[in-house]
């Protein structure tokens, strides 16, 4: 279905940042250059990093050398069609979309759209007033009919080298990211048809175009010449692709020559640099929120080195030159959804945007934007959970959406408590850290972090890894050895707690019987085996009425660590020796620091940890009062760690959620969302000791709203087109 006229408004709103100038900074930056040669005969290779160095540290890259499958060049391809844009938007006149920008800057445009189609190509849409147009002037306007002439070839070449960007993209990514990344709604595509990495989320999305042409109205208003044309901010869509700008001198005979003006800012120094361009820069890919979405918050690589990085970007044009420029933005498919979205589309919640937009009705908070001349499709987690207050936050809500009395912090909007909200009165700082005082770049970090008054700045004290425990030797730690490990006992019942043995992560197993003490009560007798090293291990029984963490706050659960006198500034006291506490996770905060205060004594459990391996063994009836159901079933949890002494992180493929029949040892695994807390909000990440802090896949926030943002906030998804 082809995407709504209000779905392509020009201007969608994106996450504004300063509102200084653009301009004010003499400092310059180029672009990380690739080879189109270079990303073709890398695509199906994931032994190195051709991509992920550039777009971890800046969130950008520049394709360079970029051919059309007919061998043409693209740079000559770009100059005849982009050459002819600014003339024949002029010549259509007053029926092309314009808008008026803050600086004075008049810009009009051409939007479209590729679909994508069954057979997994792309389907280019017209350009409906181009082609109308000529229809009803077949004999004017020379540039109209030029730029249609290269415009088929030039989107198709654009299209190539984006699904070729998105498959290296995904061969770097590899079992990193959980398969399927994002799952399909279309019954007729069947379960074997979701969508299971990157490059499928592009390529089955929608991806919209606009060619733009900027100059400067003749109504610009003196004192203009520093204002930024459009603000600091970060597009929503996954990336765009966009040729960089270009001058049109109509006096020589459609000569262009590089437009500057375009600015990034420092992921070192959080300065705005200019990015400057060449003609080698055939098309620029830069990253949008939307990574932060679908990609970094599914991440399972422990260390954190392939967090993407969404580009804040602004553009502050003097020239009175027309400007050209075509981007290209990836929306995720409409009919994809996360697995925390309770099947709640994209395409649904872009509807609601349209909906509501066109009925003039108020848009969910994370949809909408401060001014009406600012159009956005968001796709918030507001929209499945309205109760929560606004100024909560999600990962949908960007920096320029928090209130006053708030402030962005672990992707949402953080609540600032009567001691936080005069930090600049006794002459510190307010940043987004960590209990170690570590601090996280403009609050866009997943973990322990809340608002503190404080001089530590990221620079001065950047997020850093928990010291790390000795890890498995694969030589010594064999499969005869797990298998030995496990032998040590017969039960009547064991099951593996890896809902895909296909993926990575360490085989757990579940050894349980069903015993009756000499006064008649039954109890289960259990096993817990984990083929890792010892960082911590739990299980215990789901909070069924916990919709938002999967069950993980309020559960009740045995929590064997090794040690005690827990600090999240410095973990565990290994001196204090290895131990087993039944505990209740907090209702709302997940860190272990906010219920580590709970533990009671348990009946019967011992612990045992080798080099290689770790086992929980206990015998009870209860966890901390909740009677085990032995004549049905119970809903149950489980998370390892072998990273480090935090009681924080694990992997997202080291915890599940499943139903468990203790009589017959039937299971069936929590599939509607990941195990564990969500895998993106890694809510267990140092909540429960599921996440840690530190990291920045899979970590948890502290603040009592972490209710509203755990999970995915399911994209938000706009059209910031420079």
């Amino acid at each position: 279905m082809m995407t709504s006229p209000l779905v392509l408004r020009l201007l969608a709103c994106a996450s504004l940042a300063s509102a200084a100038s653009s301009s004010s900074t003499s400092a310059k930056t180029t672009p990380q250059r690739i080879t189109y040669t270079g990303l073709s005969s890398a695509a199906d290779d994931s032994g190195s990093d051709l991509l992920l160095d550039a777009l971890t540290k800046d969130g950008y890259v520049s394709i360079t050398d970029i051919r059309s499958q007919h061998g043409l060049h693209f740079r000559e391809m770009k100059r005849n069609l982009m050459s002819n844009l600014h003339e024949c938007l002029s010549d259509i006149g007053e029926d092309v979309p314009l808008q008026h920008l803050d600086d004075g800057t008049v810009r009009k445009s051409f939007a479209t759209v590729t679909l994508p189609s069954a057979d997994d190509a792309a389907s280019q849409q017209p350009i409906h007033l181009l082609d109308d147009y000529l229809a009803r002037n077949p004999h004017k306007s020379a540039a109209c009919h030029a730029f249609q002439e290269h415009l088929s070839d030039f989107r198709s070449t654009v299209g190539d080298a984006t699904r070729l960007f998105a498959a290296r993209l995904s061969a770097e990514l590899g079992v990193s990211l959980p398969h399927p990344l994002l799952v399909s709604s279309n019954v007729k595509r069947g379960t074997d048809d979701n969508y299971d990495d990157v490059e499928s989320v592009v390529m089955g999305g929608e991806q919209l175009e606009h060619f733009h042409s900027y100059q400067k109205g003749d109504d610009v208003k003196e004192g203009n010449d520093s204002m930024a044309t459009i603000e600091l901010h970060t597009d929503q869509g996954l990336f765009i692709a966009f040729t960089p700008g270009m001058l049109v001198d109509h006096s020589t005979d459609q000569s262009m020559e590089l437009s500057d003006g375009f600015y990034v800012q420092d992921s070192t120094t959080g300065e705005n640099v200019l990015l400057e361009f060449t003609q080698d820069d055939d098309l620029v890919f830069m990253l949008g929120d939307g990574v932060n979405q679908i990609i970094n918050n599914q991440l399972g690589d422990e260390d954190g080195k392939k967090v993407l990085r969404a580009t804040p970007h602004a553009l502050s044009l003097s020239n009175e030159q027309p400007r050209v420029w075509y981007g290209r933005m990836v929306l995720a498919p409409s009919d994809g959804y996360l697995p925390e979205a309770a099947s709640t589309t994209f395409g649904q919640l872009r509807q609601v945007f349209v909906e509501s937009s066109s009925k003039g009705e108020s848009i969910p908070m994370g949809i909408g934007c401060s001014s009406n001349s600012k159009m956005v499709i968001n796709t918030s987690r507001f929209l499945a959970d309205e109760e929560h207050d606004e100024d909560e936050g999600g990962h949908g809500v960007s920096e320029n959406q928090c209130a006053d009395d708030s402030m962005f912090c672990w992707y949402r909007c953080m609540a600032l408590t009567e001691e936080t909200a005069t930090c600049a009165e006794r002459r510190l700082g307010l940043q987004c850290v960590d209990p170690r005082g570590l601090v996280v770049e403009g609050g866009a970090g997943h973990g322990d972090f809340y608002p503190a008054c404080t001089n530590n700045t990221h620079i001065t004290h950047p997020i850093t890894p928990y010291p790390q425990i000795e890890q498995q030797d694969t030589d010594v730690c064999t499969a005869d050895l797990w298998t030995e490990f496990n032998a040590e006992e017969e039960y009547d019942h064991v099951i593996s707690l890896k809902p895909d043995p296909t993926k990575p992560g360490p085989d757990t197993n579940l050894y349980w019987s069903i015993i009756e003490s000499e006064d008649g009560q039954k109890k289960l007798k259990a096993r817990l085996t984990f083929n890792d090293v010892f960082g911590w291990l739990a299980m215990g029984f789901a909070n069924e009425f916990d919709t938002v963490h999967n069950g993980m706050n309020g559960g009740k659960v045995l929590l064997m660590k090794p040690g005690g006198e827990y600090s999240p500034v410095t973990g565990l006291n290994l001196s204090v020796g290895p131990n087993v506490g039944a505990y209740v996770i907090d209702d709302t905060d997940s860190a272990f620091r906010h219920w580590v205060d709970t533990e009671s004594a348990v009946e019967k459990a011992s612990h045992e940890h080798t080099d290689c391996f770790t086992a929980l063994s206990f015998e009870s009836d209860n966890i901390s009062g909740q009677t085990f159901n032995l004549e049905g079933t119970d809903d149950i949890i489980w998370a390892g760690n072998s990273n480090d002494y935090y009681v924080g992180y694990h992997s997202p493929f080291s915890r599940a959620r499943l139903t468990i029949n203790w009589l017959t040892g039937d299971v069936e695994f929590f599939v509607s969302k990941p195990a564990w807390g969500a895998e993106d909000d890694a809510d267990v990440s140092e909540a429960d000791p599921l996440d840690s802090p530190t990291k920045l896949e899979d970590d948890d926030s502290s603040s009592s709203t972490i209710g509203a943002s755990i999970g995915l906030a399911i994209v938000i998804i706009s059209i910031m087109m420079l």
